[in-house]
């Protein structure tokens, strides 16, 4: 599981795929009515071309706001457990805000997203295309 893979599934499916041919065999899997149903009786169910739409994982963000954001929340709950309750939040000092820069380097480095988007990438399969991938 990386970053950069890119998936394939219909629109408003929940489970993607890596390739364009397993989105069509699942297509056809599931609209297959009675076993040994040929290509033409189940294709007959659908409108051609199938739009099979691209997807990559999200965006998670920069890695300024991933730091800023982890900083000023443990800045806060230091403040509300340690601080004078009439006293003014502490500022983060310019060694805290190196750190937390690098802690969202590594945060977007590191971190690998479930979340898939669209890319807005549509492969149109047409009837001829999808019998020859099963």
């Amino acid at each position: 599981m990386k970053k950069d893979d890119i998936y394939y599934g219909l629109d408003g499916q929940e489970r993607l795929v890596e390739s364009v041919e397993e989105v069509i065999h699942e297509v056809l899997d599931t609209a297959v009515t009675h076993v040994g149903e040929s290509f033409a009786e189940t294709a007959a169910g659908f409108q051609f071309p199938i739009l099979v739409f691209e997807f990559k994982r999200m965006d998670i963000g920069d890695a300024k706001t991933i730091g800023e954001s982890a900083l000023n929340y443990i800045l806060e709950r230091l403040d509300e457990e340690y601080s004078n309750p009439d006293g003014d939040y502490t500022n983060p000092t310019e060694a805290m805000k190196e750190a937390a820069l690098a802690f969202g380097e590594s945060v977007v480095g590191g971190y690998v997203p479930w979340m898939c988007e669209q890319t807005g990438t549509v492969i149109k399969v047409s009837r001829q295309s999808a019998e020859g991938m099963i």
